[in-house]
């Protein structure tokens, strides 16, 4: 970043430069113009003095005289040489070498110059008596020119050099040196303590003294702001602490009530299938009775010897039919209690394994018989055989029966007729497509948006604890790995789809 004193030396600079640049330009310009003035002056005089002194001497055929006009006429620096060209062969030359001496000029070998004049020698303003040809160098001058170009620019870069200097350092006195006092004082003002005084020191100049008051009285209310905000900043800090320990005892909570919720749908599945399977042990207990009783009244018969033949096959169609009772009521209680022991294994220990869908969805099916049997909805699936899955058979057991459960509780009335359909679809990817569809009562939109939420329920006085839903959700994304979605019209009917992996990942919770 470009500091302003670094901005303020380049201006100082560049100012300076174009005011003596322009300076020393037209001291150049004004000692050009005398340079050629004082060339056409010499020219001048040069013409008026050849033309008064020469054409004597040329009428008089005076060599000598002719020689010392030339040579005279020579010591003039931009004279380099002259050239005398007269009647009857007259020729008279002169030059001036590099050395600076005088010599004879030949006529073939003129000498190197920049402008030539040729004069007429007139006698008495009537006689031609030939020409002089005047050789012009412009080498003095410009050599004179280039040395006062070189001046010039030297005394500006030294007046430049000189009179930034000067300003530099007065500014570093009287601008810079104050402001770097004031920003390390307001350095020191950034970092007060809340409640801390610190006035910034006066100045003796008066433009940073009432600049000095002004930040001063920033500081002061800064200061006050500061520890006003220190002690909100202490009170939030307070009342963020006790909200997260009220967030973690909320947390706590759900758990629990999450887990009783589990433990309760257990314990009714137990109560339902306790009372289930109390139907086929009494018959079967009945029929055991019966056949022991006529059991023991054939044997006293065989004994005594009084036994007929009707009495016999009257026995053995009883007891055929007490066996039959007796075979078909216990292998009915083993299946209730294999159907039990399986989902209460699974929903308890929640392991992982491998299972076929559609046999286990009919063991849950089995086991929540309790519950159905009082209902009139039908409940009817529809799943492709030999579908294996490796996932946690408890989990999914318990997303099914919360779904079933939370369908005859909110989707119908009380004696209301009705069908829940399960269908399972295999799709790409080995992934399974599960859909619980009711055609009940459905939910209203502004309930549909909150159907996940925990604590949510309809019908909390009645049997609804605002856990089922939220429990089917965590499971499904966090145990399952799937995701849920639900669909629903009022008087139409609701369908929760259930997309799983039939393989669930490693890394669910």
């Amino acid at each position: 970043m470009s500091s302003i004193k670094s901005r303020l030396a380049i201006w100082i600079i560049s100012v300076l430069s174009v005011v003596m640049g322009l300076t020393g330009f037209l001291s150049y310009e004004a000692a050009r113009d005398a340079e050629e003035r004082d060339y056409l002056l010499l020219k001048q005089g040069l013409q008026e003095r050849l033309a008064l002194s020469l054409p004597h001497g040329v009428w008089q055929l005076d060599d000598q005289f002719i020689r010392l006009t030339l040579d005279a006429e020579l010591k003039s620096a931009a004279v380099v040489g002259l050239m005398v060209e007269g009647d009857a062969g007259l020729f008279f030359g002169r030059m001036r070498s590099a050395d600076g001496r005088i010599t004879s000029l030949a006529k073939a070998a003129p000498p190197a110059h920049d402008e030539t004049l040729l004069l007429p020698i007139l006698y008495q303003q009537r006689n031609n008596l030939g020409q002089i040809t005047v050789y012009l160098s412009r080498d003095k001058i410009t050599t004179r020119l280039a040395h006062e170009l070189t001046r010039q620019i030297v005394q500006v870069l030294l007046i430049n050099l000189l009179l930034f200097i000067i300003l530099i350092a007065g500014l570093k006195r009287y601008v810079f040196s104050p402001l770097h006092e004031l920003q390390q004082a307001l350095y020191g003002a950034a970092r007060l303590e809340a409640e801390a005084d610190l006035q910034l020191p006066k100045s003796r100049f008066s433009e940073y003294a009432e600049l000095v008051g002004g930040v001063n009285l920033i500081i002061h209310k800064i200061s006050r702001e500061l520890g006003l905000r220190r002690d909100a900043e202490r009170t939030a800090i307070a009342e963020k602490e006790r909200a997260e320990v009220a967030y973690r005892q909320l947390l706590d909570t759900q758990n629990t009530l999450v887990e009783t919720e589990k433990l309760a749908s257990l314990g009714s599945l137990v109560a339902g299938v306790a009372h289930e399977i109390n139907t086929p042990v009494g018959i079967t207990l009945t029929a055991a009775s019966h056949l022991a009783l006529i059991t023991g009244q054939v044997g006293q018969q065989f004994q005594s010897g009084q036994i007929k033949k009707s009495e016999l096959e009257r026995y053995l169609d009883d007891a055929r039919e007490s066996t039959a009772l007796i075979l078909s009521n216990t292998e009915r209680a083993a299946n209730l209690i294999q159907s039990f022991k399986q989902v209460a294994v699974d929903q308890t220990s929640e392991a992982r394994r491998q299972f076929d869908i559609a046999h286990y969805i009919g063991e849950i099916i089995t086991s929540l018989r309790p519950k159905l049997r009082h209902s009139k909805v039908v409940i009817d699936v529809d799943c492709p055989p030999e579908l294996q899955m490796d996932s946690y058979p408890g989990a999914l057991s318990q997303v099914l029966t919360n779904l079933l459960m939370n369908a005859l509780l909110h989707g119908y009335d009380d004696g209301a007729e009705g069908s829940i359909q399960i269908r399972v679809d295999a799709m790409a990817e080995q992934k399974i497509r599960l859909s619980v569809t009711d055609d009940g009562k459905g939910i209203p939109p502004e309930n549909l948006k909150r159907i996940f939420e925990p604590f949510f329920t309809t019908r909390r006085g009645n049997g609804g604890s605002g856990l089922g839903l939220h429990i089917v959700f965590n499971i499904v994304f966090k145990r399952l790995g799937g995701t849920i979605r639900v669909d629903s019209t009022v008087g139409e009917g609701t369908s929760f789809i259930l997309v799983l992996p039939c393989t669930a990942p490693e890394t669910a919770n």
